[in-house]
């Protein structure tokens, strides 16, 4: 029987583990236990892609392969500087895949941001035929990020581009001030003041990390062309306001919030609607806002007394 062999760049984050479950969890793939990558040694992260697609194109001979790319650590905060040195390692993964993929069956899956490419953009709800508006460095290593595997890949292999809203769920690092969700969590367990610099009535559309993570699974699964876009996404949106009322009614505690400036501000919009590219993700979408923000809440709270 033939197999999907996957490769998922990536897979110790948030999102990266949940897609690695998921595909684990599904015995039409293989998912390849690669080469550790130290993102840090800059000189050898070509060598460690090198490697890695070699594995994987050994591994699937004739069946065809998927490799997902999950990584990243930039945000809405991230410097010009930095958002281009992780521009440059994403280009060096493709300029590799380019080279050693000639005459093999793959797709090339691309987790990309909708709140990204879509900040400045006109008229919500976005759909996928919305035209891209940035307004941060993010953004624009997003869009970056697209058109270079958009082009590089032409008639290597097929690309999806996932562009996904909002991700939540258990496991995220709480210490790098990520996920609106687990800072609200960690706020209304540890009393400290959660620092907001958007209106309350902001809108955003929040995806749990699972149902994401089947989404992409399912759409690498089913990539005909040679290029397709979606965007992921819950298609629920709700305001910052009634994220903090749902979230304290779940901690059953009143969340400390410091309302303020900052620059960041700037590079958020205020109506960040969106619409599912496909009508069957909404069979994808098992995880309630309510529910999810639950297991966020005992997901933390759990680590907080293991501590």
């Amino acid at each position: 029987m033939k197999q999907n062999h996957v490769w998922i760049v990536g897979a110790g984050g948030l999102l990266g583990s949940a897609i690695k479950r998921e595909f684990e969890r599904d015995g039409e793939f293989a998912v390849m236990v690669g080469e550790k990558i130290d993102w840090t040694d800059q000189a050898n992260i070509e060598a460690a892609f090198s490697n890695n697609f070699q594995q994987l194109i050994e591994q699937a001979q004739s069946d065809p392969w998927i490799i997902v790319w999950a990584a990243g650590q930039a945000s809405t905060t991230s410097t010009k500087q930095a958002t281009e040195l992780e521009l440059e390692i994403f280009c060096t993964l493709i300029r590799v895949i380019k080279k050693c993929a000639q005459g093999s069956h793959g797709t090339f899956f691309l987790t990309s941001s909708a709140g990204g490419v879509y900040a400045g953009s006109l008229r919500p709800p976005f759909s996928i035929d919305t035209e891209p508006q940035t307004l941060s460095n993010y953004g624009e290593l997003k869009l970056a990020q697209e058109d270079f595997a958009q082009q590089e890949l032409s008639g290597v292999c097929k690309v999806v581009i996932g562009r996904v809203s909002n991700l939540y769920g258990p496991g995220q690092d709480v210490s790098k001030l990520q996920g609106l969700i687990s800072q609200l969590v960690v706020s209304s367990l540890t009393k400290q003041p959660l620092k907001i610099f958007v209106s309350l009535d902001t809108m955003r559309d929040y995806i749990y990390v699972d149902d994401a993570a089947t989404i992409i699974k399912e759409l690498s699964r089913s990539a005909k062309e040679p290029l397709s876009k979606h965007i992921i996404a819950s298609g629920q949106s709700v305001s910052l306001g009634y994220l903090i009322q749902l979230t304290q009614d779940i901690a059953r505690t009143r969340i400390p919030i410091a309302v303020g400036a900052h620059d960041s501000a700037a590079a958020q919009a205020r109506d960040l609607r969106l619409i599912p590219t496909d009508v069957s993700q909404a069979q994808r979408i098992t995880t309630t806002l309510p529910a999810g923000i639950k297991n966020v809440y005992l997901d933390i709270l759990h680590r907080r007394q293991e501590a």
